[in-house]
């Protein structure tokens, strides 16, 4: 679980850092997973669930402790997406996909 942990605030520290033009989505968050990675789902107004990276600084608490605190689920929020790079396991590169690099609480 240390283990997990530690890759998953590996790949938070540096998501966001690969795509120069961020875009901003509005909902309410319905999720939260860790894996080899963690991530944060958000369900928009038009009932679309988007999923990215937890890259923000709220989530580095959630990252370390691969969970995210109950009282946030089903929060409005509005979100900056940009590109982040997920981790594997052993600590490498596997792919890029959408980091959710600031979250603001409504």
């Amino acid at each position: 679980m240390r283990t997990l942990a530690l890759f998953a605030v590996l790949a938070s520290s540096y998501a966001g850092a690969v795509n120069a033009k961020p875009t901003i989505i509005e909902g309410v968050i319905s999720g939260f997973e860790c894996g080899d990675n963690c991530y944060l789902t958000v369900r928009t107004a038009n009932g679309q669930e988007r999923a990215g990276l937890c890259s923000a600084p709220q989530c580095q608490k959630w990252n370390e402790k691969t969970s995210m605190p109950a009282k946030f689920k089903g929060r409005q929020v509005r979100i900056t997406v940009n590109t982040g790079k997920q981790y594997d396991n052993e600590g490498n590169v596997a792919g890029e996909m959408d980091a959710f690099s600031q979250i603001e609480l409504k």
